[in-house]
């Protein structure tokens, strides 16, 4: 049977719009392929970015005495809610700026905060940059700039010795209190407690995949890290400026059970001789207390009587 010119033209059509179909499914799932690891890279980063302010704790709720305290902040040229604790006497003028965990709120690390108090230091609580007023967290590098504010609020105290004051970080804060001992000569010590050694390379250890995704994956973190704070993610390096630090000691704990432990011996040995590292056994990211209820707190206390009160 002879086909008609009607039929022909029909049946190139179909095969036409089923060429498109094709082509346009086969660029749909490049895209997808493409996009997705990508989106999901960039939603990450966010989420650890713009958090939102996530509450902290309230001294009262372990008995402690406290001022309820605002400081102006020049990185923020706003006010910051704190809390000052007086230390237990006999107080003798030392104190420890206890850095907010991120995007936490003033009192977070309570139990730290206790510790301090209760062995005779002041202590200094403050809000984190996302509950004073600033959306976004850089992860440790702009949250450095806070303790230099830290510290000018504390040399306004007449019970604060301003030449022996420390600071104690855990987390981004650890690394935060890293970074800002590196820029502010004024502080006397330093325990960074389960912080990143090098933000991006713990990124590619620990959360980014592997091959072709992970490439992707990580180009969606990076980019979503510059948009939202304007900085590159290699300012979150501790690890390149602990050694200027010295003669000032750092204490560094880490938890046996903990993914940065690496990052944390890196760091020790980039520090030097006036860092230390304390592996806390059976620890994880940030329990140390909990596991290690006695020899925690006379560990830290240990550590801050050499630091600040060596007499």
């Amino acid at each position: 049977m002879t086909e008609t010119p009607t039929s022909v033209t029909t049946e190139r059509t179909l095969r036409q719009r089923l060429l498109f179909v094709l082509r346009g499914g086969l660029f749909a799932i490049v895209i997808l392929l493409l996009g997705l690891p990508t989106l999901l890279g960039f939603g990450l980063m966010l989420g650890l970015t713009a958090p939102g302010c996530s509450g902290g704790g309230n001294p009262a709720r372990l008995g402690l005495p406290f001022e309820s305290i605002r400081f102006h902040s020049a990185d923020l040229d706003r006010m910051v809610d704190g809390y000052f604790l007086p230390g237990a006497a006999p107080a003798d003028g030392a104190a420890v700026i206890v850095v907010p965990t991120g995007s936490r709120e003033r009192g977070d690390r309570l139990g730290e905060i206790a510790v301090y108090q209760r062995a005779g230091y002041h202590v200094l609580s403050y809000d984190g940059r996302p509950c004073a007023g600033q959306t976004i967290n850089s992860l440790g590098y702009r949250e450095s700039a806070l303790v230099a504010d830290a510290l000018d609020y504390l040399a306004t105290r007449p019970e604060v010795d301003a030449t022996r004051v420390g600071v104690h970080g855990f987390s981004a804060g650890g690394a935060a209190a890293v970074m800002a001992a590196a820029r502010y000569p004024q502080v006397a010590a330093v325990v960074a407690q389960g912080g990143y050694h090098d933000f991006s390379a713990s990124l590619d250890e620990t959360t980014a995949p592997q091959g072709w995704f992970g490439g992707l994956f990580r180009f969606g973190m990076d980019a979503a890290y510059r948009l939202s704070t304007g900085m590159d993610m290699n300012n979150l390096k501790p690890i390149a400026v602990i050694d200027t630090i010295a003669p000032r000691p750092i204490l560094l704990v880490y938890g046996t059970n903990e993914p940065a432990l690496d990052g944390g011996r890196l760091q020790a040995q980039a520090g030097g001789p006036n860092t230390a590292l304390w592996e806390v056994p059976g620890a994880g990211h940030g329990n140390y207390l909990a596991v290690a209820p006695d020899a925690y707190p006379q560990r830290l206390i240990t550590f801050m009587d050499a630091a600040l009160r060596p007499n």
